[in-house]
């Protein structure tokens, strides 16, 4: 599955490539961009219901980085490849007719990474908007939080299994400096996490929208 799903990223990239050849090149020449982000998150919160009680997981989102690199094919169409590093401290929440309680159940290390085709507008000026799409792969792990009555095994990390995905970004390069950029962008990636090697679990739908800043580098 893993494999079959890097066969299809990679594909993906290879169209993109096709699909910027085919557009007329404009007189501008091709450029590309490196740039290292910033990256806040807000992971969707997810409750099911259980013999009539109420479970809750929520949380408390981290500060993350990213690095991208972006080329351009046209005055307006890019293909950029990004990666982004962030978590959150996850609680799970229980409320029913005889319970009603939060507790914090462990430290969610999330990874992203993102290919996606961009188009430009008013790149010539100084503040440029831009929309993307594509595909993305997630993963991560969970640091459980340890108890004094838990048996030993109990609090083992774990990992969340890998996941392939669309994703869609819209935001704006500001010029600094004729090859200096600062760069505002909110991504949003749909991902059910379930832990590997566990397919009876019930999935919990993160479904991250990242916000980030960053500085851009165009060579």
């Amino acid at each position: 599955m893993i494999h079959r799903n890097i066969h299809l990223i990679q594909r993906i990239i290879f169209l993109l490539f096709i699909a910027a050849g085919t557009i007329r090149l404009s007189a501008q020449a091709r450029t590309s961009e490196a740039g290292i982000w910033i990256v806040d998150s807000e992971l969707e919160e997810t409750t099911f219901t259980d013999e009539g009680d109420d479970i809750t997981f929520d949380f408390e989102e981290e500060v993350g980085f990213g690095i991208s690199f972006n080329h351009f094919w046209t005055d307006r169409f890019s293909t950029e490849i990004a990666a982004q590093k962030f978590g959150a401290e996850m609680t799970i929440g229980v409320s029913g007719p005889a319970v009603d309680f939060v507790s914090p159940i462990g430290d969610a290390d999330l990874t992203s990474v993102t290919a996606m085709g961009q188009l430009h507008f008013r790149r010539a000026t100084r503040f440029a908007p831009y929309i993307g799409a594509g595909l993305a792969r997630t993963w991560g792990e969970v640091d459980p939080v340890e108890f004094e009555d838990d048996e030993p095994g109990d609090s083992e990390r774990f990992d969340l299994e890998a996941h392939t995905t669309w994703t869609a970004a819209i935001g704006a390069n500001v010029r600094l400096t004729d090859n200096v950029y600062f760069v505002g962008e909110m991504k949003y990636i749909p991902w059910e996490a379930i832990a590997e090697n566990d397919p009876d679990e019930e999935p919990v739908d993160l479904d991250p929208v990242m916000f980030a800043a960053g500085v851009k580098v165009r060579f």
